[in-house]
């Protein structure tokens, strides 16, 4: 985890078959837009939504090739993502 003046970030490790690679995320200054498309049924909102609290990463693509835009990531390594950031979001120590 690392402090920034203004939020929070965390920083997500997969493993299985998406080990070594990682994504830096916000934890914290979330909007209220960015939370109800993560909660919405529709996973096209939900990984919008996900896309804009990635900061950095290290994802591939179904090849093994460097991505520029995280949505161009395995489906299964965002869904991974997003449970791991909401553990990792759930565990952070208050301010």
């Amino acid at each position: 985890m690392s402090e920034n003046k203004k939020y929070r970030t965390v920083t997500i490790n997969l493993d299985g078959e998406f080990e070594g690679q990682s994504a830096e995320m916000r934890a914290e200054g979330i909007s209220a837009r960015i939370f109800v498309e993560l909660s919405s049924n529709s996973v096209e909102r939900q990984m919008t939504a996900l896309g804009k609290l990635v900061l950095s990463h290290s994802l591939k693509d179904a090849e093994g090739e460097l991505i520029e835009d995280v949505l161009d990531a395995p489906l299964d390594a965002l869904v991974a993502i997003m449970g791991k950031w909401g553990d990792a979001v759930a565990a952070l120590p208050p301010r």
